[in-house]
C-alpha cells in the first residue's frame, strides 16, 4: 500500500434534512442520497507526488439509503493536475490505497455499481 495523506478544506451538501441521517444510523429523510463533496487540498503527498492546491469534487447518488448501494459516483479532478496526480487522487478518491472500510472513500466506492 503507498504511504499518503491529505490536508484538505472540505465542502459537502446532500439532499437529507440538516444533519445527514446516514451519520446517525437513520435513513435518508426521503428515502434516496444525494451528494456533492468537494475538496481543496491544502497539503498532501501520495508517495512522492505532492498534492498540495489540487481540488476534486466527487458527486454520489443512491436510490436508497448508501448501504444498500446500487449507487452511481462520479469524480471530477483538478484540470491543473499532473497525470500522476491524477492517478494519485483517484486511487485515494475511490480507496484503492486504503484498508477495507479505512475511509468514506472507500465505503463510497464500495457501495457504487455506476462509477
Amino acid at each position: 500500500m503507498i504511504d499518503w495523506y491529505i490536508k484538505a478544506n472540505e465542502l459537502a451538501n446532500c439532499n437529507c434534512d440538516y444533519g445527514c441521517p446516514c451519520q446517525f444510523n437513520a435513513l435518508p429523510t426521503d428515502g434516496t442520497c444525494k451528494a456533492a463533496i468537494a475538496f481543496e487540498f491544502v497539503e498532501g503527498r501520495f508517495g512522492t507526488v505532492k498534492l498540495d492546491g489540487l481540488r476534486a469534487v466527487m458527486l454520489l447518488a443512491w436510490p436508497g439509503p448508501i448501504h444498500k448501494g446500487n449507487g452511481q459516483r462520479q469524480l471530477i479532478i483538478d484540470e491543473r493536475a499532473s497525470a500522476e496526480q491524477r492517478k494519485a487522487l483517484e486511487a485515494i478518491l475511490t480507496g484503492q490505497e486504503t484498508k477495507e472500510m479505512g475511509t468514506m472513500w472507500w465505503v463510497f466506492n464500495a457501495m457504487c455499481s455506476t462509477r
